[in-house]
């Protein structure tokens, strides 16, 4: 093996364990509720608040 085989091997195989590691962390169940988060606070967001006049579109069709 030449010097750049070694160094693309080296790259590739860097490059796959950075995937894997993020990968694993998307995954886990510690970060699992964070990620979640943003979701739930959209979700949240569409339904009218109590403070809200009746929940009246007001953009014009």
């Amino acid at each position: 093996m030449d010097l750049a085989s070694i160094y693309y091997l080296g790259v590739t195989i860097g490059l796959f364990l950075i995937f894997a590691a993020i990968v694993a962390r998307t995954y886990s169940k510690k970060y699992k509720a964070r990620g979640e988060e943003p979701k739930y606070r959209m979700m949240d967001d569409e339904h009218p608040k109590e403070t809200d006049k009746g929940g009246r579109d007001v953009r014009r069709k």
